[in-house]
C-alpha cells in the first residue's frame, strides 16, 4: 500500500515496540518492516460491495482513518475514522490484529483526535460535530463511560496523563485548551 494521510490529521506516525513505522492511509492501519521493506495491515481485505453508509464496520474501518495514536507501552494502536456515525478501534501493533471497536452515535461526522491512557484501560475520542464531544470508552468491553460537550472551537488533539493511576487528559485546539477530571 502506497500513501500516506497528513492534510488533515495530526500525530499520525508512530514506531511499535519492534521499531516498525505504523501509519494510516485511507481504511487502513499500516506496519511498516522498514528491514525486510513488508508491511502488515489493520482492515483491508474483501468487503461487500456496499456505500460507505451502510457498510458493515464491525471488523474494520470503512471510511478514512483521521486520527492514530499508540499506547505507552507500544504495543497497542487506536485509530477513529470519519463519517455520520464513525467506528474507532484498538489493534495490535505489532499484527495489526482487532482487539476491540468502539461506536460513536449518529451525528458525530468523526473523530478528530484520538488518546489511550496511559495505564491502557481507556480511550478517549473527540468527535466532529459542532460541539466537538468527547467520548469516553472503557478498551477492553467497549462500553461508553462518559460523553460531555467538548468545546465549539475545533479541538486538534487529546493526550492523558502519564502519571501512574491517574485518567486525567487535556483536549487543546483553536484558541483553547482544557483539562478533564473524569470519574471512570
Amino acid at each position: 500500500m502506497y500513501g500516506y494521510r497528513s492534510a488533515d490529521s495530526r500525530q499520525n506516525v508512530f514506531f511499535n515496540k519492534s521499531g516498525q513505522a505504523v501509519y494510516m492511509t485511507a481504511a487502513l492501519g499500516i506496519i511498516l518492516d522498514q528491514s525486510s521493506n513488508t508491511q502488515k495491515f489493520f482492515g483491508g481485505g474483501q468487503v461487500n460491495n456496499t456505500a460507505k453508509n451502510v457498510a458493515n464496520d464491525e471488523a474494520a474501518h470503512t471510511d478514512d482513518i483521521t486520527s492514530l495514536t499508540i499506547s505507552a507501552d507500544r504495543q497497542w494502536m487506536a485509530s477513529g475514522q470519519v463519517g455520520p456515525a464513525p467506528a474507532a478501534f484498538t489493534w495490535n501493533a505489532q499484527t495489526g490484529e482487532k482487539k476491540q471497536r468502539y461506536k460513536l452515535t449518529k451525528g458525530a461526522r468523526g473523530i478528530a483526535a484520538i488518546a489511550l491512557s496511559n495505564d491502557g484501560k481507556l480511550v478517549t475520542c473527540v468527535d466532529l460535530n459542532d460541539n466537538h464531544f468527547v467520548h469516553v470508552f472503557d478498551v477492553e468491553s467497549g462500553a461508553l463511560k462518559m460523553k460531555e460537550k467538548g468545546d465549539t472551537n475545533k479541538i486538534f488533539d487529546v493526550c492523558y496523563s502519564c502519571k501512574p493511576g491517574e485518567n486525567t487528559f487535556a483536549t487543546a485546539g483553536s484558541k483553547h485548551i482544557k483539562f478533564w477530571y473524569p470519574d471512570t
